[in-house]
């Protein structure tokens, strides 16, 4: 464990502090004060008693002492860039195995997996598992393991991006967030937040950014059944994290 810079500034320029070390000794006191009687001591009732109460002084004084100096030093701390603590957001995704292991189960099975590198000729670039392209060549070749692990990673760098586009991302149920994700991952992050399915999801409106994603079953400007039947399961998969 290491210590911040400013932790002496921190123990002697507060009173609570100080308070608090006086509280933890005068505990430690209190604690032995009680295997002894009045008359072990050879004190009289009253004096025992009042002792008593100043070693109980002792303990919550910090509690009760103003802390402006110490919540200044911590607050310094934590704003500072340097520091070891940072305000960050994490996606649902990366906040749960759980949920990154649904993701990549649900969007896998959609987008569909070639184990060999093969060259996408309207990408005009060589994809491999589940539609990678990041460092792929050709003769490449990637075990069930290895797409599964390469698509959660992915999927993972994509919610950070698609998240910059949500007012409360966090705050979205999970199975609604996976299918918003499988969708977006599918029509790309730029056309996912220009949409108005985000615009019903920012405004609190989920159950409607759930009957958004039939919409999407168009490519070339004709319906298409394979994209009808994603678009039918993740609207399903949108809807059942919004059932309890």
């Amino acid at each position: 464990m290491k210590l911040i810079p400013e932790w002496k500034q921190v123990l002697t320029g507060a009173w609570s502090s100080v308070l608090a070390i006086v509280g933890a000794l005068a505990l430690a006191a209190g604690a032995a004060w009680e295997y002894f009687s009045p008359e072990d001591l050879g004190l009289e009732n009253w004096q025992y008693l009042a002792i008593a109460a100043l070693l109980s002084a002792g303990v919550s004084g910090a509690r009760v002492t103003q802390q402006d100096a110490l919540a200044k030093k911590v607050a310094e701390y934590l704003s500072a860039t340097g520091g070891a603590i940072k305000r960050r957001g994490v996606g649902i995704l990366a906040a749960s195995a759980v949920a990154l292991a649904s993701a990549v189960s649900f969007v896998g099975g959609w987008e569909g997996k070639e184990n060999q590198a093969y060259w996408d000729s309207i990408g005009q670039v060589w994809t491999v598992c589940h539609g990678e392209t990041r460092g792929v060549e050709k003769g490449d070749y990637y075990t069930d393991e290895q797409c599964a692990e390469m698509l959660a990673d992915g999927l993972l760098e994509f919610e950070r991006q698609l998240d910059r586009c949500l007012a409360s991302p966090v705050e979205i149920p999970t199975n609604t967030k996976i299918a918003i994700m499988a969708w977006s991952w599918n029509v790309g992050v730029g056309a996912a937040c220009r949409s108005t399915l985000l615009r019903k999801v920012n405004a609190g409106d989920l159950v409607g950014a759930c009957h958004e994603l039939p919409r999407w079953n168009k490519a070339g400007g004709r319906v298409i059944k394979g994209l009808s039947n994603r678009r039918g399961a993740e609207r399903a998969l949108c809807l059942s994290g919004l059932a309890n």
